[in-house]
C-alpha cells in the first residue's frame, strides 16, 4: 500500500482530532490523553500494556490506568469515522471472537469457542459489531463488547444468545441510522438471534444448516368450501431442489446460483433463500434473508463481505494489541478492546479510504505502524543530535528512515 509520508500523519491526526470533538463533554485534558494515546498505539513496538504505554509516552503508567478506567463513547467516536470515510451502501456484521487469557481473576473469564483451534479453551470472548462498505469492500468496527462469564449470564437469567441480542438491541439506533441489514455466519441461524433482531427493525442474512427445515409455497388452484386454504407445498428436499419454486438466477463454470421465497420453519416465516450448487460434486450451501424483497445476487454479496470482520479482527490481533490487555478491570478491558479496533479504524479510513478506488492497493495496518515506529525512533534521534529539519539533505534523510522496512502490498 502506498503511503504518502507527509499526508499520512497528518489525515490521521485530523481524523481523530474531528472525531473527539464530535462527542460531547469531553474535558481538555480527556482530549489531549486520546489524541496522545492513539498516536502512541500506532508506533509502540513492543505488548500493548498500560506499563509499555508510559515507557513510550509521555504519560505515567498511573495517568494511563486512571483514563483506561473512564467511560469513552466508542460508539460515537467509530461512527464519525465511519459516517466521513465510507460510502453510503453499508451492511453491519456480527462475530464472537476468543481472546487467550491466563490466571483467575480476569472478569469474564471462562472458556470459550475458539474457531482457529476447533475447541473450547478457557480465556475471554468479545463481540464485534461492525460495519462493512460495500462498495470499498471493507470492515469498520462499530463497538466491541465482552461476552460476560457462565456465572453472569446465570445471574442475569440470560443466555449466550440472549447477551448478542443485546448488543444489537443496545446499538440499534446507530445501527438503523446506517444500515437495513445485518449479516452473521450460521451460528446464528436461530429463531432467539434473528426474530428480536427482526423485530427491532434489521433484516437479517445468514447461512443454513445443510438439513434445513422448508417448506414451498403452494401456488396452485384454490379448494372451494369450507376449511383453511393451502399455503403451502410439499417439503423442499435440499439434495434435490424444485427448480421450478427455486429457481435459476445466475451460474459460471462452478457453480450455480437458485434462489425463491420459501416457509422457514426454524423461523416461522417466509424468507428469501440463495441455493448454491457445484456443478461438478453437487455439494451446496443454503443462504438466507430476513428479507424476501432483496435481489439474490446482493444476498450472495452481502454474506460473502460478512468476510471482512474477519480481516478486521485479525489485523486488531496482530497489529494493534488486541490480545495483550493485562487489566483486571471490565472498564479497562472494554477501553483496550476498542482502542485496538478504533485505532485500526483510522487507519484504515485515514491512509486507504481517503485514496480513490482505483488508485488502492491492498490495506497493510504493518505498514502504517512500521511508519509511526519509525517516526518515533527517527525524531529521538534527531532531537539528540539537534539536526536542523529545514535543511534540505536532512529533511531528504528524515523521509528516508520512515520509510525503513517498508513493504510492498
Amino acid at each position: 500500500m502506498l503511503i504518502q509520508n507527509s499526508n499520512a500523519f497528518n489525515k490521521i491526526r485530523g481524523l481523530v482530532g474531528a472525531s473527539l470533538r464530535n462527542i460531547e463533554n469531553i474535558s481538555k485534558p480527556r482530549f489531549e490523553f486520546l489524541s496522545t494515546i492513539f498516536e502512541e498505539w500506532f508506533a509502540l513496538p513492543v505488548r500493548y500494556t498500560m506499563l509499555n504505554l508510559s515507557r513510550f509516552g509521555k504519560y505515567s503508567e498511573k495517568s494511563v490506568r486512571l483514563h483506561f478506567e473512564k467511560f469513552f463513547d466508542f460508539v460515537q467516536f467509530n461512527r464519525h469515522i465511519i459516517e466521513s470515510s465510507c460510502g453510503k451502501k453499508l451492511i453491519a456484521a456480527f462475530d464472537p471472537s476468543y481472546i487467550p487469557k491466563s490466571g483467575k481473576h480476569t472478569p469474564g473469564l471462562g472458556r470459550f469457542w475458539s474457531g482457529k483451534d476447533q475447541c473450547s479453551k478457557k480465556g475471554l470472548e468479545i463481540s464485534c459489531l461492525s460495519i462493512v462498505d460495500t462498495e470499498a469492500e471493507t470492515a469498520m468496527c462499530l463497538e466491541v463488547i465482552q461476552t460476560p462469564s457462565k456465572d453472569i449470564l446465570e445471574k442475569r437469567k440470560q443466555n449466550l444468545v440472549g447477551h448478542y441480542v443485546s448488543i444489537i438491541e443496545k446499538n440499534i439506533e446507530t445501527l438503523k441510522a446506517l444500515v437495513s441489514h445485518l449479516v452473521a455466519d450460521g451460528y446464528f441461524m436461530k429463531y432467539d438471534f434473528i426474530m428480536p433482531v427482526l423485530n427491532q427493525g434489521l433484516h437479517v442474512i445468514t447461512k443454513m444448516r445443510a438439513d434445513a427445515n422448508l417448506r414451498y409455497i403452494y401456488n396452485g388452484p384454490k379448494k372451494k368450501g369450507r376449511g383453511r386454504p393451502k399455503e403451502y407445498g410439499g417439503k423442499v428436499d435440499c439434495s434435490q431442489i424444485d427448480k421450478r419454486s427455486v429457481k435459476l438466477f445466475d451460474e459460471d463454470e462452478v457453480v450455480a446460483y437458485y434462489s425463491g421465497v420459501v416457509y422457514c420453519m426454524a423461523l416461522k416465516c417466509l424468507v428469501r433463500i440463495v441455493y448454491i450448487q457445484e456443478k461438478k460434486t453437487g455439494r451446496y450451501d443454503i443462504l438466507l434473508s430476513t428479507d424476501k424483497q432483496l435481489d439474490a445476487a446482493l444476498i450472495v454479496k452481502y454474506y460473502r463481505l460478512r468476510f471482512q470482520i474477519e480481516f478486521l479482527i485479525r489485523d486488531a490481533k496482530q497489529h494493534a494489541g488486541l490480545e495483550d490487555c493485562q487489566a483486571r478491570s471490565e472498564n479497562k478491558l472494554h477501553f483496550h478492546f476498542n482502542m485496538a479496533f478504533s485505532v485500526v479504524n483510522i487507519a484504515k479510513a485515514a491512509t486507504w479510504l481517503s485514496i480513490p478506488k482505483e488508485l488502492r492497493e491492498a490495506f497493510s495496518m504493518r505498514n502504517i505502524k512500521l511508519l509511526y515506529y519509525n517516526k518515533l525512533l527517527t525524531e529521538r534521534i534527531f532531537e539528540n543530535l539537534a539536526l536542523d529539519l529545514n535543511c534540505k539533505k536532512i529533511r531528504r534523510l528524515y523521509k528516508r528512515c520512515l520509510d525503513i522496512g517498508h513493504l510492498a502490498a
